[in-house]
Parts: C-alpha cells; structure tokens; sequence
C-alpha cells in the first residue's frame, strides 16, 4: 500500500494533481485528498491502484465517528507518521486492506491527540483495536446496510450484515432497545419514530448519505472552475489584499525592513445564503419497506440541490447581463479596465486564444507587479464544447508551422448553463490562484438532511438545507471573450 508512495514534493505537476481530484471525486473521496497523495505520487495509474485503499479508509473513518470534513489533515499526519516507521522491524507482506486498516487507525490516534486524549499504549504506532460492537460502530454499519439499500449504487461495506434487513426489522430492533415490546411492524415503526431511539437519525444519516454521493457525482462542470472555502458563520468578510511588489523589499543601507499591512480593501467573500425543502415518508411506506419511495425522493433533493448549486456557481457570471457581479471598483467583473475582457469579440480560436493567454500571462497585481499566471482551462457552453476540442486537439503535423502550440495544455470544462450559445473564457488553476470562489457552511460540504416524527401526518418529515454562496473575489485570473 505504501511502496510507490514518494516524499513530499512541493509542487505536483498540475495535470498530475488535476487527474487526482477527478478520480476522488468520481469515487466520492474527499476532493482535499488529492492534495494530500498528489504530491507523493509520479504517475495517474499510481492514483488508480490507490482509490480501493482510500475507499476502505472513508469507510473506516464513517465507522469510527471521523467526520470526512476533517478526516485531511489527520490522514496527512497519518501517512507520515507510517512512512516514518515504514523501515522499522521486519517487513510484512500487506494487502489493500491491512494498509486502509493501519492508515485509519493511525489517523485515529491522530485524532484523539487532537482532542487531548492518548493511545491505550501511550506510543504512536500503527494498530487495528476499533471496537465494532460499540454503540457508534454498530449506527455506522446500520447506515451503511440501509443506505446500500435506498441507493443502488453504494456497495455495503462495513455494513453489509445489515444491508438486507427491511425497515421495519430496523424499527422493531430500535423499539426493543429502547425497552418497548411492539406487536407488529406498523406498532414498531410508531414506536421507533416516536421514541428517543436511533432510528430517526439512521434513516436521516443514510438520505444524507444517499445526496451526498449523488451530488458528488452530479456537480456541476462549472464547479471545476471554482475554488472551495468554508465559512464559520454567516457575516460578511473580504478577501485581504497584500501587494506581493510591497511585501518584500530591498533592505536599504541603514538596514531598516519596511513592513506591510494586510488590508480588508479586497473583495467580498461569498456570505453565505441558506437552501431548503422538505417531504414526508408515511408510516405506510415505512412498514411496507418501500423504499422505492426513499430512492425517488433522494433523487428529487439531488436534483434540486444540484440545480442550486449550479444557479449559485453562474450567478456572479451572469450578473450585469454577462459582464459579470459588481466588484469593488465600482465595474463590472470583465472589464477593459481590469484587463480581462477581449477588446474584439473573435470566435475561438488558435489566434484569439493567443491573445487570451497573452493577457492572463501580463496580468499585474495592485502595485503593478506581474503576476505570470499560466492558463488552465477554457470554459465554454454547451455550443462550443465541439469548437473548443477541435482547438485543443492534437494535430498530426508534417511541419512545425502546423504544430498546435496548445494540444493538450489546456483543460476543457463545459458548462451548459451558460446564457451565451458564443462567448468563453480562459481561466487560471482555481487550486493555485483566487477567481470564483464559492463557500459552504464549516462542516456542510454536502445537504444536510434532518427528520422528525411527523405530526399532521403519519410518518417521518425530513428536510434538506444547504448553506452556500458564490462571487468571484479576484479579477486577473480569468478572461473573457464575448465571441462572435
């Protein structure tokens, strides 16, 4: 598990990096773990012998209680800490499983280091010792078994004993461990909801579950083109601006450093706004173990929040009637002002993309600084999705004047919710610089469903709510061309 893994490096390839976050995300990984492996890695097949070991290790983390949103910097720690003993003692012959299994379980102890408490053996070493029988355990097998249930596409793993129990055999099993005594299923259902048993959050945490995977694998294209951060609240912050020409500087002969400030005079940061719904699941669909219902209802909530997703992503495109949102200046986000908007419309291609990439390179920042940033995709809808890949295809050349200087340097994303069947975009690597920015809620990465006994009617009511927002919080590293 551990033997094609490198040290450190600084800076991975881009495409290497890239190649990582789209295998995560395709197998519902955490997107930060591609910057945890990225860098120790050479080669894309290398990221695919490693996905089943890092499925095996989100599952073990969902068992044990480690929320996936902070799970990063634990497996980080994690994965030094067993590189660093990787030498010591005799070397074993491991499986795929034993590596998941010692990778987490020494993320475990990370864990509990964090919350000031200490290993059993007082040394920080690799070792299995989880507890399957403890209360959290067996939660986390039960959501797995009936989430493995309700969506087709999740394979049990931790949970596979439970995967084929009915609900009701759920809500039955809740109500005698609450100490109730049901006569039937529908009684076990009523008592199982009503009750202060386990059953609600089971059946919320495996709808959750459900969502979030569907939406992972749903995201919108644009998203690729976005940056990711996390609020803590909801008030209103800006980007802080630190003019990179001012904050180093010569030392002058008297040996005096001068010093700069960091200065909320950026721009607005994404604040937060929040996104529900709600729909009811009946007592009967309940005793009747028809999750039928359950499956069609995920797939409404991931319908709907991917198109939320998708009209907050556009928005700050979209605003001004193209021009893009209002920005601290006063202008429109492309602007000639801001160096980022064509001054003559062209159709894509090789001649007006040189101009595009021209302009991205000569970009300065506030103290007129050059800011050197190297293109990373072209963004385009749906009408020139086909355009954009004759552009960027590989030619088969016979002389050098006919080679195509951009074959395979840039990445295409197209996104059909763009308004404009002509205009494009050539954007910078949103994993390295400032561009659309868009935010969730700390912890929210996903919906989040919640349930209650229902009260009008009889059954469960269940809600989903999403906090998210998005602006573009930098100006230099995208470009646009209204096309023609």
């Amino acid at each position: 598990m551990l033997d094609f893994l490198k040290g450190r490096k600084a800076n991975p390839p881009a495409r290497l990096l890239a190649q990582s976050r789209a295998m995560m995300k395709a197998k519902g990984l955490p997107a930060d773990w591609a910057e945890i492996f990225a860098p120790r890695m050479e080669t894309a097949p290398e990221i695919e012998e490693l996905i089943p070991v890092l499925e095996k290790v989100r599952d073990l983390f969902e068992a044990t209680g480690v929320a996936l949103t902070e799970a990063g910097p634990m497996l980080e720690a994690a994965l030094e800490a067993l590189l660093g003993t990787a030498g010591e003692g005799e070397k074993q012959e491991e499986t795929p499983a034993d590596g998941a299994n010692m990778l987490a379980a020494v993320a475990a102890q990370v864990a509990m280091r964090k919350r000031g408490e200490n290993p059993s053996n007082g040394k920080f070493r690799p070792g299995i010792g989880m507890d399957w029988n403890s209360p959290a355990a067996q939660r986390a097998k039960m959501v797995d078994g009936l989430t493995a249930r309700i969506d087709r596409g999740h394979t049990p793993t931790v949970g596979r004993e439970f995967a084929s129990m009915k609900l009701s055999d759920f809500a039955m099993h809740f109500a005698r461990m609450s100490g109730q005594r049901p006569s039937n299923a529908a009684e076990a259902v009523r008592m199982a909801t009503h009750s202060g048993s386990d059953f609600p959050l089971i059946l919320e945490n495996a709808m959750g579950k459900t969502i979030a995977r569907r939406i992972a694998l749903r995201e919108p294209d644009i998203l690729r083109a976005a940056s990711k951060k996390e609020n803590v609240d909801y008030r209103p912050s800006k980007s802080l601006t630190l003019s990179s020409m001012r904050a180093v500087q010569e030392v002058s002969e008297t040996g005096e450093i001068k010093h700069s400030t960091m200065d909320e005079k950026g721009e607005s940061n994404p604040m937060l706004r929040d996104f529900a719904g709600a729909f009811t699941i009946s007592n009967k669909a309940l005793v009747n173990d028809d999750l039928g219902l359950f499956d069609q209802a995920a797939l409404r909530m991931t319908e709907a929040c991917t198109a939320v997703q998708r009209s907050v992503l556009l928005g700050p495109l979209l605003a001004n009637a193209g021009a893009g949102q209002t920005m601290a200046d006063g202008l429109a986000m492309f602007h000639v002002n801001h160096r980022n908007l064509a001054a003559t419309n062209a159709p894509l291609s090789t001649t007006s993309l040189t101009a595009a990439r021209t302009a991205l390179r000569k970009q300065v920042g506030p103290a007129g600084e050059l800011l050197a940033i190297e293109p990373f995709a072209l963004v385009v809808p749906a009408e020139q999705e086909t355009l954009a890949q004759q552009v960027v295809a590989s030619i088969q050349a016979t002389k050098i004047s006919d080679v195509n200087p951009f074959a395979g340097s840039l990445e295409i994303i197209v996104e059909p919710g763009l308004t404009s069947a002509t205009g494009w975009y050539l954007i910078a690597d949103p994993a390295m610089y400032e561009g659309l920015t868009w935010a969730t809620l700390e912890g929210m990465d996903a919906p989040r469903v919640e349930s209650r006994p229902g009260w009008n009617t009889l059954g469960m009511e269940f809600r989903v709510t999403w906090a998210i927002d998005a602006a573009f919080t930098e100006t230099a590293t995208w470009y646009r061309n209204a096309g023609a």
